[in-house]
C-alpha cells in the first residue's frame, strides 16, 4: 500500500521544483509592481477573495500565528500604497492597481512554466486529473474551524490550460492550503491562541526553547522576545512546558497535547484521500516523482 505521507511529502517537493522554473519571469514583475515585498501577500489574498473583503479577522483566521496588530498595519499600509481599497466597514478589497499587479505576475508565471515544461502531456493530464479529484474531495470537508486557507487558495486561481503544469501547481497549492486548515482544526480545541500553540511546537520539536530563540526563529510573526516570554510563561502555567537546564522543555502533558494534535492533523488531512484507490495513489506517487525529476532537469546545474 502506498504511504500517503510519502506522497504528501512528494507534493511539497514538486511544488518546490516548480517556482524556480518561473522565477526569472515573475521576480522582475514583482519588483515592477510592488514597492515593498510585504504588500504582495495581502494583495494576493484580496485578489483571491474578491469581491469579498479581507480584514484583520480574515488574516488572523488564515494564519493565526501572527501578530494581529501588525496585520492591521500591513493592511492599512497596503491600502495607502494603492493595492487595496478600504470598504468603509473595517475591511479591504483589491484595487485596480492590485488586481493588475497580481494578474500580470501570475499570468506570466503560469504561461512560462507551462511553455517550458518537458513532462509528457498524457502524464501531466493524468496527474492533474488525480490532483483535481483530491482537491474536489477536500472541498467537501467541513471543520468546525472552517477551511479558510483552502477557500482562499481555491477561489482565486486564474484560468490556465487544462492538464498543464500550471494546473498541477494550482492543485498542489490548494492541497497545501488544506493541510494548514487540517492543522488549525486539530489544535484549536486546545483553547490556546496561535502564538502559544506555535511556541509549544518549537519547544516540542527542539527548534527553539526560549523567548530569544523564538523571536529570532520567527521574525515574520512580528512578536518580540518579550511577547514570547509571556507566551512561554502561559504555557508553563498550563503545565505544558517547564524550565530545564538550558531553556524550556516539554512536559508529558505538553508532549501529549502536541502529539495528539499532530495525529489529528493527519486524520483531518488524509480523510478526503479516501476518494483515491490504492492504484490511484501509486500512480500519483510515480507521476509526482517523475515530474519532480523532469522539473529539476530544466534547472541550471550548480557549479
Amino acid at each position: 500500500m502506498t504511504d500517503k505521507k510519502k506522497v504528501f511529502a512528494l507534493m511539497g517537493e514538486v511544488t518546490g521544483s516548480i517556482f524556480p522554473l518561473g522565477r526569472e519571469v515573475v521576480m522582475p514583475l514583482f519588483e515592477k509592481h510592488f514597492t515593498e515585498q510585504r504588500f504582495y501577500q495581502p494583495t494576493f489574498m484580496a485578489f483571491n477573495t474578491a469581491p469579498k473583503p479581507i480584514s484583520v479577522e480574515v488574516l488572523s483566521k488564515r494564519t493565526p500565528y501572527g501578530n494581529a496588530d501588525v496585520y492591521a498595519k500591513t493592511l492599512a499600509d497596503t491600502a495607502e500604497a494603492g493595492y487595496l481599497d478600504a470598504d468603509g466597514a473595517g475591511g479591504y478589497i483589491v484595487s485596480e492597481k492590485g488586481t493588475q499587479a497580481i494578474a500580470e505576475s501570475h499570468t506570466a508565471f503560469y504561461a512560462h512554466i507551462t511553455e517550458i515544461s518537458q513532462f509528457p502531456a498524457e502524464k501531466m493530464a493524468k496527474l492533474a486529473a488525480l490532483l483535481q479529484k483530491l482537491v474536489d474531495s477536500c472541498t467537501q470537508v467541513e471543520f468546525k474551524s472552517g477551511t479558510i486557507a483552502l477557500d482562499i487558495s481555491h477561489g482565486g486561481h486564474p484560468k490556465v490550460e487544462s492538464g498543464s503544469l500550471a494546473e498541477v501547481d494550482q492543485h498542489l497549492d490548494d492541497l497545501n492550503a488544506f493541510r494548514d486548515d487540517a492543522h488549525i482544526a486539530a489544535w484549536t480545541p486546545s483553547g490556546v491562541n496561535g502564538q502559544l500553540w506555535e511556541s509549544l511546537s518549537f519547544v516540542w520539536n527542539g527548534e527553539a526553547n526560549n523567548a530569544e530563540k523564538l523571536a529570532e526563529r520567527l521574525p515574520f510573526r512580528n512578536y518580540t522576545a518579550e511577547d514570547y516570554a509571556k507566551a512561554l510563561d502561559e504555557l508553563k502555567a498550563l503545565g505544558w512546558i517547564d524550565v530545564g537546564d538550558d531553556g524550556y522543555v516539554i512536559t508529558d502533558i505538553g508532549k501529549k497535547m502536541r502529539e495528539d494534535a499532530e495525529a489529528a492533523t493527519n486524520r483531518n488531512y488524509f480523510l478526503p484521500w479516501a476518494s483515491l484507490s490504492n492504484v490511484d495513489l501509486k500512480i500519483l506517487e510515480d507521476l509526482l516523482t517523475e515530474l519532480k525529476e523532469s522539473n529539476e532537469h530544466l534547472l541550471p546545474k550548480a557549479e
